[in-house]
């Protein structure tokens, strides 16, 4: 029982001495976030101007001097932006520095800085100034750069935020005037979204979403605006493009469409628009042209179009590669069938026909909405 109980207070004793211990750890280990300022603002120079491009990777490159810790530890830097005359109190954007926020350096896309120039107020189209500095800090200790910079942005014509989605709709349109039967336009490279689509008498607009409320846009002849709707007169098929980034919009109406035959260098075909951006012809004849020793079977697709001043020219769609030299088969991938936009060459960029349709018909189906790739189908009787 002796024993027992002498141990209990064995055992108590230890644990306070490791509790003792632990505290005085504790006490003795303080943390020390002092830190020196940014004594200098290296790049950009005061006044440095910069004409944005947010549709491309460009990049505006800030450096300054590295603040140090008391303790030898790493700084954390975040660079912010101010309107002119601001105290950088409530920043009207603030970002971490290259490498999560520990370099002494950042690269910020044109993209972000158009966006921040909105936040400040520039308009699209013109210039404006703003203010930077840096803002060094070690855990809840922040300390901000001895000095601020201006830096002279011209923001472009463009949307500062493109959207995801874009659609059109309306008494016009393919999709009447029911939002969630609205027709989805196609996006390409640079925030471009395009659509081949009917239009007749009637309203019609674009809107970000087709369900809820969308932000909607406009075409206000050759430019692009947040609001409003348009007027169409007539029952006409078109290629309608919008670019957001220029805040620029393209019509192009289509008023023919056909299988483009090399060694004939003519439309031997004529296809009918059959709505949602396709195109189907029915039993067209397949003649391959015979220059006596051998027979050319290379074809792609041609569109007579007239632009906004009534201009008429011509449009070509063909193959993703210069030249194809074998016919396709059961075998060829689905990429051999892609529709994109190529020039007006005679040779370049087209089709073979399946070997053995010399002599046949050909039933062509061109898909050309947001559905999926553009692409074409041919099936031989």
């Amino acid at each position: 029982m002796i024993r027992t109980l002498n141990f209990r207070i064995y055992n108590i004793l230890a644990a306070l001495l490791v509790i003792g211990a632990f505290a005085s750890c504790e006490k003795d280990k303080t943390i020390n976030s002092n830190i020196s300022t940014v004594n200098e603002l290296y790049y950009p120079e005061m006044g440095k101007y910069y004409k944005l491009q947010p549709a491309t990777s460009a990049v505006v490159n800030f450096e300054w001097s590295p603040a140090r810790a008391e303790d030898g530890s790493l700084v954390m830097y975040e660079v912010a932006f101010d309107t002119i005359g601001g105290d950088f109190q409530h920043p009207i954007y603030t970002i971490a520095s290259n490498g999560n926020g520990v370099q002494n350096s950042l690269a910020l896309s044109h993209k972000i800085l158009n966006s921040v120039a909105s936040k400040a107020g520039i308009q699209p189209s013109t210039a404006g100034s703003l203010q930077w500095t840096v803002i060094a800090s070690k855990g809840l200790n922040a300390k901000r750069a001895d000095s601020t910079r201006v830096i002279v942005i011209e923001r472009p014509s463009g949307f500062t935020e493109i959207p995801a989605n874009v659609f059109i709709t309306g008494a016009a349109t393919e999709g009447g005037t029911d939002l969630a039967a609205a027709k989805a336009m196609k996006l390409g490279t640079d925030g471009v979204f395009e659509i081949f689509t009917r239009l007749k008498d009637g309203a019609f607009t674009f809107v970000d979403r087709n369900s809820g409320t969308p932000v909607t846009y406009s075409m206000q002849g050759n430019r692009l605006q947040e609001g409003g709707e348009n007027q169409q007169t007539g029952d006409k098929v078109y290629r309608i493009r919008l670019d957001f980034a220029n805040a620029a919009a393209e019509m192009i109406e289509i008023t023919d469409a056909g299988v483009f035959a090399s060694a004939y260098n003519k439309v031997v075909g004529k296809l009918a628009y059959t709505g949602d951006g396709t195109w189907t012809a029915q039993g067209l004849p397949i003649a391959y042209f015979d220059f006596g020793s051998w027979k050319d079977d290379r074809f792609k697709f041609q569109f007579t179009t007239v632009d906004a001043g009534g201009t008429t020219g011509t449009a070509y769609y063909g193959s993703v590669n210069q030249v194809n030299s074998t016919p396709p088969d059961a075998n060829t991938p689905a990429a051999y069938y892609k529709l994109v936009p190529v020039d007006n060459s005679q040779w370049d960029f087209t089709y073979k026909y399946p070997a053995g349709a010399d002599g046949k018909t050909g039933d062509f189906i061109l898909q050309l909405n947001a559905k999926e790739d553009y692409s074409y189908k041919l099936t031989v009787h």
